[in-house]
Formats: C-alpha cells, structure tokens, sequence
C-alpha cells in the first residue's frame, strides 16, 4: 500500500521515522520463520548463535529508531536483515548437499542459496543509492521511495521457484542410477530370498514406481501400518515436522488426501504385482 496509494503513503512514512513497528513485526517474523524452516530442512535444531543472532536483530531494530532522523538511521534499520539474507544464503550453499530428501530438492536449495546472496547484496547497494541519493529526511520535508526493486524481483522469483518445485515431478536418488544397473538390482532382490522377502521386493518397485525416497520408504511403511505422526517420528527419531513434511510428499506422490487412501494405493498395486 505505501508502494502505490501516496496518501496512506506518507502517514505510514511518518510513522516509520518515529516507531516502526510494523516493518519491525515483519522482519522479525520473516528471519525467525526462514531460520526455522532452513533447520528443518536438514533436520537440525536451531544453534546458539543463531538464536543470538536473533535477539541481536531484534534489539538492533528497536534501538536504531530512538536515533535522530536522518539517512543514517534509515540506512541502518535495513541494513541488518539483508546482511541476515546473505547469511542464510552462505548457510544454504554450506548445507545443500545435506539434504537427505532428495537430490532435486539440494538442487533447489542451492538455488535459493546463491538467490539470497546476491539479491541480498543487490537490496544493500540500492537501498544506500535511494536512501542517500533520492530520499529526503528533513524535521520539515520527508520524502521517502517505498519501492525496492531488488527485493520485489526477489519476491517474484521465490514464488515462481515455489511454484516450479510443486508442480514438478519428484526424482530420487534411485532415478541417477542408470537403467540396466537398476534391473539389475531389481533382478537380485527377487532371486535373493535370504535377503528380501517377497513383499519386501514389491515395496521396493512400489517406490520406484512412485519416486518415492528412502526416508520416505521408512515412513511409508509405518504409514502402512496404521501409525501416527508422533509414533513414526519417536521410532525414526525424527522431529515431528520432518514427519509431516515426508508425509505431505508421499501424498503428492502417490495423489492421495488421507491417510486410508495411501493403504488403498498399496493394497491395490500389491494385488495387480501378485496377479500377473
């Protein structure tokens, strides 16, 4: 609204330069979610420092307003959140390839990574052009430019990249293996009965048929066994929002909605593999 109503824009200013509170509220808010959904991501609590590194934000945000009003404190109040950006971009790029979903996801992940850093960086550098070069911070004159650039374009992509990542089909790790190898393999778990059992082999073509993970092979088995969230997650050792993410996947996977649906898709495809 401050971007394109002039009026509600400039009470909104006025109200920025004395107690920021809603711009604060949303920073806050925007870090301490991707910091959380960062550290589930690869199944990690978050550190010490990082929570440090919040309260640090937090009492930067708070205390940078009493300062007088000039380009200096404005600069300033922004500056900590995009420096907060780059850093959960490094610690994506640092991290990627611990992501034990699947491979396509750490392809994602670094994506997003190496985005954060430089549109973190782009945000730094327009922000100090607008904010001393075109903004004015007078007691008797205020004029402040609402628009960043750099960070809508940056808002965009993370929504067209969510959209992409939704709408794609899941690969696994099984789908780098080359084909022929992959027979191969097949073909030795049904010879080796000393090794898997029979329900274990179409388990086992039951994931490749749907792409589903190792991970989410463990869950689906307990899923199979009538389990819930909080059970599959003390068994596996898991948190309880890893547990809901896997099973949110194998639902896209396999198209179900509810819990039933999934056995049903498995009874189904057991009794066709047994028939032919």
């Amino acid at each position: 609204m401050s971007e394109t109503f002039q009026i509600f824009a400039n009470d909104y200013n006025r109200q920025f330069m004395v107690n920021p509170i809603i711009k604060t509220i949303y920073y806050l808010a925007t870090f301490g979610i991707a910091l959380k959904l960062v550290t589930d991501l690869f199944e990690e609590k978050v550190k010490a420092y990082q929570y440090g590194l919040y309260i640090g934000f937090a009492l930067w945000l708070i205390a940078v307003p009493f300062m007088s009003n000039s380009a200096l404190k404005v600069w300033l109040y922004y500056l900590p959140s995009q420096l907060l950006t780059v850093y959960l971009g490094i610690y994506l790029l640092c991290h990627y390839r611990q992501v034990k979903q699947s491979s396509f996801l750490g392809k994602y992940t670094r994506l997003i990574g190496i985005m954060a850093i430089i549109f973190g960086l782009s945000i730094v550098v327009e922000d100090t052009f607008i904010i001393y070069f075109r903004d004015i911070y007078h007691t008797n004159m205020l004029k402040i430019h609402n628009r960043n650039v750099s960070e809508d374009l940056f808002h965009i992509s993370l929504c067209i990249i969510a959209i992409k990542y939704f709408l794609s089909n899941y690969q696994t790790e099984n789908e780098e293996v080359p084909l022929a190898e992959k027979a191969n393999l097949i073909s030795a778990v049904h010879d080796s009965t000393d090794v898997y059992e029979e329900e274990q082999y179409y388990f086992d073509r039951f994931m490749d048929k749907y792409g589903i993970t190792q991970r989410e092979g463990e869950i689906l088995q307990l899923l199979l066994q009538r389990k819930h969230n909080q059970e599959i997650a003390n068994q596996l050792y898991l948190s309880l929002g890893t547990v809901k993410t896997h099973t949110h996947n194998i639902f896209i996977k396999l198209q179900v909605e509810r819990r039933s649906e999934v056995c049903e898709v498995w009874e189904a495809y057991e009794k066709s593999e047994l028939s032919q």
